[in-house]
Parts: C-alpha cells; sequence; structure tokens
C-alpha cells in the first residue's frame, strides 16, 4: 500500500516518449484544505482519501486514481502552462514499484513495471492521463478509470473549499 506521494512538472517529453523534468525540480502542490484556509505548498502528502466521488476503498488502483484528481486539481493552474506533471507514490522511504498490473493492458496482455523510479501517471496540461512505463510515457488510461479520475475531480472541486 502506498504511504505517501508527490507530483513533480515535467522540461519535456522526447520523440521516443523519453519523459525528463525540469531542471531543477519543480514540484506540484498535492495538498488542500477542507475548511477553507489557504493551502500551503508541500512537496510530499502523507495520506489520501479512502473514498473520493465514486472511487471507494484502499486498493492501489483506487488510491492512484485519487492521487492522480488531486495532483490534477491541486496544479490546474500551473498545469496548462507546462509541459504535464508526474505523479508518483512511495511506500515507507523507498518509491513504488508502478502501477499494479489491473491498471495497465496492452492487448489483454498485463504488464508490471519493473525498476521503476516509482513515477505512475503522466498528467497532460489538457489533464489527459497516461501510464509511465520507466521514465517514458505509456498508453492513456482506460476509458473507466478516466471516467473515475473525472469524477473524483467533480467530487474534489465541489466539497474542498479552497480551489
Amino acid at each position: 500500500m502506498v504511504g505517501r506521494w508527490d507530483c513533480i512538472f515535467i522540461g519535456h517529453i522526447d520523440s521516443n516518449g523519453r519523459i525528463y523534468l525540469t531542471k531543477p525540480q519543480e514540484y506540484g502542490l498535492m495538498y488542500l484544505s477542507r475548511d477553507g484556509t489557504p493551502a500551503k505548498e508541500t512537496k510530499v502528502r502523507k495520506s489520501i482519501p479512502k473514498q473520493c466521488g465514486s472511487i471507494e476503498g484502499s486498493s492501489n488502483e483506487n488510491q492512484i486514481l485519487i492521487a492522480t484528481a488531486f495532483a490534477s486539481v491541486c496544479n490546474r493552474k500551473k498545469l496548462k502552462l507546462s509541459d504535464g506533471l508526474v505523479l508518483r507514490g512511495f511506500e515507507g522511504e523507498t518509491p513504488l514499484e508502478g502501477l499494479q498490473t489491473a491498471l495497465i493492458r496492452t492487448q489483454g496482455k498485463s504488464l508490471r513495471i519493473r525498476e521503476s523510479t516509482g513515477w505512475l501517471v503522466y498528467i497532460s496540461p489538457e489533464e489527459k492521463f497516461y501510464s509511465i512505463i520507466g521514465k517514458y510515457l505509456g498508453e492513456e488510461l482506460s476509458t473507466q478509470q478516466y471516467e473515475k479520475i473525472r469524477n473524483a475531480i467533480q467530487y474534489i472541486e465541489n466539497e474542498y473549499k479552497s480551489i
């Protein structure tokens, strides 16, 4: 189970799909306050709600989708002016191995990310969501996952007063 989250803006994606971070690294916001007090920029979010819109439960896939929704909403203004954002997940002090096999599917064949740096999802400036394989841009998330993220984004926009 993932214990910590952060997101980092990217500098560019090359023609082979390799993702490069900004130099110096620029971290995104991963926290919103429910009570209307201003959100503080924080490098790491230590927890993600177990329920967010239609997403319920604490499976790795659900947690990744909820974290993706938070990263997208919290960084919306900066995201539109950037080349995108990478969501990372950490288990304790070690980067998460990657998305569970259920999250990435290629022609019916499940893939497991090996030797990942903990990069999980790429969020484009247009708020489209892609898997990351190693440090390379993967496929767009499935329609079902995309709809879950969109529903979570609407929930966050309605429930959190500080955005």
